[in-house]
């Protein structure tokens, strides 16, 4: 499991997050502290019949925001659900969590894309927290399935390579991938020998711009990944009765 820091971040144990110092609120702002949230998500979580099998967290220098990655299961033998989560307690932004995936072998996380924004730091706050984390979860878990199903479905799509190419154009164009990572891009998956390139799949074109991505933020990747998500799904769409694509 891989939880990159960014520029302003650094990693840390949960132990350093739960001991960030509490802020004071006012009558209409309430700051909802790191370690009440993960007790509450942690307890949503555990009602919910799952279980945490690993964390890790990254903090914000000033400690005042957090970001957070648990590996909730197994999918199967390749791939766990994984939950992202996010707080502040400096207004930055509201609390979220986020359904996810990770590829054991290559240790690649995707995400759909999708935050589910849950509560701003308002005066009934934590009144309402551990309803709140309920829902958050429930909603969650059917996306994690959701989710680790469409995922694993891209590997039913082949992918010739002036089709990746032409992917990769888009890729660049719309976010979802930084022109000046087409290099690295190459090395992964159009070299001879890539790590990514042997398979010739929709799955492993997409592992590989998510490569890439593990050199971001966790957080910093929602509007990346909902933009490759959605490449994905344009070049499944123009596929007709399992035929090849219409270029």
């Amino acid at each position: 499991m891989s939880l990159l820091a960014h520029v302003d971040t650094k990693r840390c144990d949960e132990y350093t997050v739960r001991n960030v110092p509490a802020v004071p609120g006012t009558k209409t702002w309430v700051p909802i502290h790191h370690g009440v949230l993960i007790d509450h998500l942690q307890g949503s979580v555990q009602d919910a019949g799952m279980t945490i099998q690993k964390r890790e967290y990254s903090l914000s220098n000033d400690g005042g925001k957090m970001f957070g990655l648990w590996q909730i299961g197994a999918v199967d033998a390749s791939m766990a659900y994984m939950v992202g989560i996010r707080n502040s307690i400096n207004k930055t932004m509201a609390i979220g969590i986020a359904a996810g995936t990770k590829v054991f072998v290559c240790d690649n996380l995707a995400f759909s894309g999708e935050l589910v924004q849950f509560r701003k730091h308002t005066k009934n706050s934590m009144e309402e927290l551990a309803y709140l984390c309920d829902q958050a979860i429930m909603q969650i878990a059917g996306k994690l399935r959701r989710f680790a199903e469409w995922h694993k479905k891209l590997k039913a799509y082949a992918l010739r390579r002036v089709q990746a190419q032409l992917l990769t154009i888009e890729a660049m164009n719309n976010g979802a991938m930084n022109p000046s990572q087409y290099n690295k891009f190459k090395e992964l998956f159009f070299n001879e020998g890539a790590k990514y390139g042997q398979r010739g799949d929709l799955y492993s074109w997409h592992e590989a711009v998510t490569e890439l991505h593990r050199e971001r933020n966790l957080f910093d990747n929602f509007e990346r990944n909902q933009k490759l998500n959605l490449l994905c799904d344009q070049y499944i769409a123009q596929y007709k009765d399992g035929g090849m694509l219409k270029l």
